[in-house]
């Protein structure tokens, strides 16, 4: 991990971000200026689950996973993090507590705030906004999760994923995944093995798989897929 300077363009997406858009333009310079930036490689665990955690995190490049890990050793992942996204707000309220660990799917660069600061600044009612608007964007991450586990099944998770990349109006299209595809099966709820069967499965609709590239040549026929057809 090396320790950087929080450069301009890195200040002003953050204060375009969901957690900061709502300050104001003062606030949210204030909070930002005990901020550090650490760079991690990919795979680097930032914090384990109920690790005491007394930092608040965003994501200023690459892709944080969330996750937890069972009795038995295996792991389930709560979320894929892109730019932008803050994370380890709830250790907060919770005694500092981490809810589950945080791991850089990919190399990242990550902002870091003591969270005493920021819990210090929640009588701020713009601050205490920002907060009710992160945690209801949180519980509707959540309830989204939950249906997808329960509603669909895997097959279909991933029809879902690959027809949210494609552009309004195409019927055959390519894509190249942003990220390493045991990433995307921990995003989709699935083991490794599950994803690759999926792919294989979803030849029949004409879905081609090449490394990280992904390429469709019939809509209508994943669309059955995804509706379980």
């Amino acid at each position: 991990m090396r320790t950087l300077r929080l450069t301009l363009n890195d200040r002003t997406m953050l204060l375009g971000s969901r957690f900061f858009v709502g300050l104001p333009r003062s606030t949210g310079e204030a909070i930002l200026e005990d901020v550090t930036v650490s760079t991690h490689k990919e795979r680097d665990l930032l914090f384990h689950q109920d690790e005491n955690v007394d930092e608040v995190f965003w994501v200023l490049s690459g892709l944080i996973r969330l996750y937890r890990v069972g009795k038995d050793g295996r792991e389930a992942d709560l979320a894929i993090l892109p730019m932008g996204e803050m994370f380890a707000e709830s250790a907060m309220f919770l005694g500092h507590r981490a809810t589950a660990s945080a791991q850089a799917a990919q190399a990242s660069i990550v902002a870091r705030l003591d969270s005493r600061k920021l819990r210090h600044l929640v009588s701020d009612p713009d601050v205490a906004q920002a907060f009710i608007n992160l945690l209801c964007h949180r519980a509707k991450m959540t309830e989204d999760i939950l249906a997808q586990d329960r509603l669909l099944t895997g097959i279909q998770r991933v029809a879902s994923y690959i027809l949210s990349q494609c552009p309004a109006g195409s019927t055959n299209f390519s894509f190249r995944l942003p990220f390493q595809k045991n990433v995307l099966a921990g995003k989709l709820g699935l083991a490794p093995e599950g994803l690759s069967r999926a792919f294989s499965t979803l030849r029949q609709a004409g879905v081609t798989v090449n490394g990280k590239t992904i390429e469709i040549r019939d809509r209508h026929a994943l669309e059955q897929f995804q509706r379980g057809g």
